[in-house]
């Protein structure tokens, strides 16, 4: 059984209160006009028994002249009948109109009749009685004017109920947005987006909105102030003092979690040393050399140069180190920056200041052993020679040869158009040991290999084909859940710079909304560093998408931490916690409370929370112990 909604109750009421007042008015105004026609009647047939009766009387009750004065009145047509019985009550003379005067429909006069009474009045002979008159009205003319009176009093009901039919849809229609603005809040609410409404004028539903958005700021702020202790809980552990650089755990941590990921990024790790830092310490003071370090990592840390998912650290003393795409961090620009920083050193000692620096890049297979090998082979070269070039570890592994831009594009175009893609499958596995999902990383055909997306995705994004390769592993991804349907569901990497395509949105919704009891086991997520500068369209992802089944989350969660007090409005599914915070977390009690308070935060407002780049059993029972739902890794299989 259909249910009624309240808009269509209030709806019913207001039809029913019109109809019935209209009703109410036009048949008050009826009945009493009959009333009236009634009594009309009834005076006018006693007027004419009475006038008849005295003029009989008058001429000693005359035969010849009492149907004269009959004749007379009876042909007015005002009258069905005149009758003058005898003093036995026998007819003497007798009219009778037979034919019925139009004007009203049948049906009017059975619903409304006319009840005509006859009037009697007494003729006398002198001293003697003659008889009666007997005088009954017509009643055709009443009708008519009864039937006139009630077409003109329904156009005015009419009217009246036009108008007030109206005033009561403009009254419905303000309660109908009042409440589809709080519905849609509530709604919002299940798809945990915090958002306020304005307040409507209405007392009640003024409070309604009131109280709604009373408890939506309260859980924002209350999601703000454990996200700005979890961040300053995050840089007391994982950050150093001084420089605001990270430390050596965290990112040793971070440089595994990105060694051990399917697709190793096109990196470049600088390591960088400041030779006789406590020479000048004692030189310069504590306070100053602090302030210079401190502007040293200040010119470390600069994502606008290094790009938004670079990190600098401080491993020790003087020892720092910088992580960055290849495309920030090529030989030429590292050259600059050891240029850079040498003058910025030599300027707080008065003296030039030996800096060393070594640069690798990450290839597929390193561990970090191997890559901290060839960049401490390097540095110390690097101080034999004075300091005065950055020296370049080489790789063991043999590079593929470099293509051009315009080569890259023909390639990505060509697989596009031939499929010339796959998908590779990773477990996600929940604490109970059952499959979550399967990551599904895209990996491109270039002749008989396949080419893991750190290869060619940068080249995809600089071509501006990364939205196309993205619909295709949705597509392809669609398909094989539409094809598998025991398949727990597949995670798809989403490239952020796909947001940069106006179309892109569009398309992917479309492409969702095709193959909608597939997209149920879909996952995508995007890496927080390319959502936090894309954040309002990366908004209009997650609104364009919450009605569709699928699933959308972020991964690398925390190397930019500010974006968790943002979360509170997004509608996303779930989080991945980068594999930053992952590595070892069995011996790192600060990260464990760390990652514990981001469990909850997430699950207050019913995000799933993932762990990525476990190694380990030992680091999966702890995370799942920490409040996990799941977790993945080169360790979970």
């Amino acid at each position: 059984m259909k249910r009624v909604s309240l808009i269509q109750q209030l709806w019913f009421l207001v039809v029913a209160a019109v109809v019935l007042a209209a009703a109410g008015s036009l048949a008050a105004n009826l009945y009493n006009a009959r009333d009236y026609l009634e009594q009309q009647l009834a005076a006018q047939s006693a007027d004419a028994a009475n006038s008849l009766a005295l003029l009989i009387t008058q001429n000693q009750a005359d035969k010849a002249m009492g149907e004269t004065l009959i004749n007379a009145a009876f042909d007015q047509g005002h009258f069905r009948r005149i009758t003058w019985l005898d003093p036995e009550g026998k007819p003497k003379i007798q009219r009778i109109n037979a034919a019925q005067f139009g004007g009203a429909p049948d049906w009017f006069r059975q619903v409304l009749p006319l009840s005509s009474t006859p009037a009697r009045a007494m003729i006398s002979s002198g001293w003697m009685q003659a008889g009666l008159i007997e005088v009954e009205s017509e009643a055709g003319y009443a009708y008519a004017s009864l039937w006139q009176g009630a077409l003109t009093v329904s156009f005015w009901v009419l009217m009246a109920g036009i108008v007030v039919g109206l005033i009561g849809s403009l009254g419905v229609n303000t309660i109908r947005r009042q409440l589809l603005a709080v519905v849609d809040q509530a709604k919002a609410i299940t798809q945990r987006r915090f958002v306020t409404i304005p307040e409507p004028e209405g007392p009640e539903m003024g409070r309604l909105a009131q109280a709604m958005n009373a408890m939506v700021t309260r859980v924002k702020l209350m999601f703000e102030e454990e996200a700005a202790r979890l961040e300053e809980m995050r840089q007391q552990i994982n950050f150093d003092k001084v420089t605001a650089l990270a430390n050596r755990d965290y990112f040793m941590g971070r440089l595994g979690a990105t060694l051990g990921e399917p697709d190793v990024a096109q990196e470049m790790l600088v390591l960088i040393r400041i030779g006789g830092l406590a020479e000048l310490n004692a030189q310069l003071g504590r306070p100053l050399t602090d302030e210079m370090l401190a502007q040293f990592g200040q010119a470390l840390r600069n994502p606008r140069r290094f790009g938004d998912d670079s990190i600098a650290a401080r491993l020790n003393g003087a020892d720092f180190t910088l992580l960055a795409l290849q495309s920030h961090v090529d030989a030429d620009k590292i050259s600059t920056l050891h240029d850079e920083l040498a003058a910025q050193l030599s300027s707080f000692a008065g003296q030039p200041v030996l800096l060393a620096m070594a640069a690798t890049d990450l290839r597929q297979g390193d561990s970090v052993r191997d890559v901290m090998s060839r960049l401490d082979a390097a540095l110390a070269l690097a101080e034999v020679n004075g300091g005065r070039r950055v020296e370049v570890a080489t790789s063991n592994v043999s590079k593929q040869p470099a293509l051009t831009a315009e080569r890259w594009g023909g390639l990505l175009d060509q697989a596009v158009a031939e499929r010339g893609f796959k998908l590779v499958r990773f477990a996600v596995r929940n604490a109970q040991g059952g499959m979550l999902h399967e990551e599904a990383p895209l990996r491109l055909r270039q002749g008989e290999e396949w080419l893991p997306a750190g290869q060619f995705l940068p080249m995809a994004i600089r071509t501006r084909r990364v939205a196309g390769l993205d619909l295709a592993a949705v597509a392809m991804a669609l398909q094989q859940l539409a094809d598998d349907p025991g398949c727990a569901g597949l995670g798809v990497n989403l490239a952020a710079e796909s947001l940069d395509d106006d179309s892109f949105i569009t398309q992917l919704a479309a492409l969702i909304r095709g193959q909608r009891q597939a997209a149920g086991r879909l996952w995508m997520e995007m890496a927080e560093a390319g959502v936090m500068p894309r954040f309002e369209r990366f908004r209009a992802l997650c609104l364009a998408l919450e009605d569709l089944p699928c699933k959308i989350g972020i991964e690398h969660f925390g190397r930019q931490f500010s974006l968790i007090g943002q979360l509170h409005d997004l509608g996303i599914d779930y989080l991945k916690v980068d594999g930053s915070f992952v590595q070892q977390i069995e011996q790192h009690s600060g990260n464990q409370s760390f990652l514990k308070g981001v469990c909850n935060i997430g699950h207050n407002i019913g995000l799933g929370v993932i762990a990525e780049g476990v190694k380990t059993e030992a680091e999966a029972s702890m995370l799942f112990s920490l409040g996990f739902d799941a977790v993945t890794g080169p360790g979970v299989k």
